[in-house]
């Protein structure tokens, strides 16, 4: 029987951080820590134990942290329900050696060193141990990676982010997730690690783990995730844009445009080219031919002229500006003009 001295006090740090771990022959001693830290739980041993050598720990945040037990005998845990009001985690469990089940709502996911699961808090959860079986966990919070998805796919999600709970770890991305499992478990147990001394780093990797998980598990998600994204225009093209839209009937220049957006005109021809498949220039002769054409919409043909219109919209030359019209909208603006006696 191994020898009390080995056991700690869980501790926790100023910052709210959980930092411990436990050498145990009592299984009640294991449930209890569990209970107090991860999750309501009860056990049930399915075979006789002796020289019980159980060991636990658990480093991080409650929302955020990786846990690790060897029940040293054949069992299953009983999870509680609990109100996701109270608790709105996810766990992805794994066995580093042995194997386990999980059994959630009548369906049952095996757990392994090339699988893991993903069990959700909220309805009752049974875990089922071999007493060779030594599981390392990783804490997330849903509420968290559901804002992270909104982020990712820049619009509002209507639903809860809900994973698939088998997880392949021989995949590419199972790979990639399980290189980041163990390198999280490394920084959040290691004691002069950065992420355990800057909040700031633990909170870098918090979203790291949270982004690897939603671009490389399945969920409900997923097919939104992984479609090709539009490239957000940087800040100086949406500041011309706004600049030629307040200003389009003056006399601009492009110097004048990247002067107001605060870079070089050829940074700014760039960021057009890039962001809207045109130049700042022919950007401004569309905006002067969408306002030329609203005011003759607008105008009445007994007290406006086509020339009028075109002036006030920045246009100096009638006759390019005619060619213009009508190779943009399919018609000469003296026909826009005269359309409006029909309404």
């Amino acid at each position: 029987m191994p020898d009390d001295s080995s056991k700690s006090e869980p501790v926790v740090q100023s910052t709210g951080a959980l930092d411990f771990s436990l050498r145990s022959p009592r299984l009640d001693e294991l449930e209890d820590v569990v209970y107090r830290y991860v999750r309501p739980n009860s056990l049930n041993t399915t075979s006789r134990i002796r020289g019980l050598d159980g060991r636990l720990s658990l480093h991080g945040q409650r929302d955020f942290g990786v846990f690790t037990v060897r029940y040293g005998a054949d069992l299953t845990v009983r999870l509680h329900p609990v109100d996701r009001a109270s608790d709105d985690r996810l766990a992805f469990i794994m066995a580093e050696s042995g194997a386990g089940q999980v059994a959630i709502e009548g369906q049952e996911y095996a757990f392994t060193a090339e699988q893991g699961t993903i069990i959700p808090a909220g309805p009752e959860t049974f875990v089922s141990y071999r007493n060779d079986c030594e599981t390392l966990a990783v804490l997330l919070n849903r509420s968290k990676l559901a804002d992270l998805c909104t982020k990712l796919l820049g619009r509002e999600i209507e639903q809860p982010v809900e994973f698939d709970k088998q997880f392949s770890l021989e995949s590419a991305a199972g790979q990639s997730w399980l290189r980041l499992v163990r390198y999280a478990a490394d920084e959040l147990s290691h004691p002069l690690s950065m992420t355990r001394q800057m909040p700031a780093a633990a909170q870098q990797l918090e979203q790291m783990m949270g982004s690897a998980l939603l671009l490389g598990h399945s969920h409900n998600y997923s097919a939104a995730l992984l479609q090709p994204q539009p490239a957000a225009a940087p800040y100086y093209v949406k500041r011309a844009e706004a600049y030629i839209e307040a200003r389009f009937a003056e006399p601009l220049s492009l110097a004048d445009i990247a002067a107001h957006a605060g870079v070089s005109a050829r940074s700014l021809q760039n960021g057009f080219q890039t962001f809207r498949n045109m130049t700042p220039m022919a950007f401004l002769r569309l905006i002067r031919l969408r306002r030329a054409q609203e005011a003759l919409l607008r105008a009445d043909p007994a007290l406006a002229t086509v020339t009028q219109i075109a002036l006030s919209c920045g246009f100096s030359h009638m006759g390019e500006f005619a060619g213009l019209y009508r190779r943009t909208f399919g018609e000469m603006p003296k026909q826009t003009l005269w359309r409006a006696l029909s309404r």
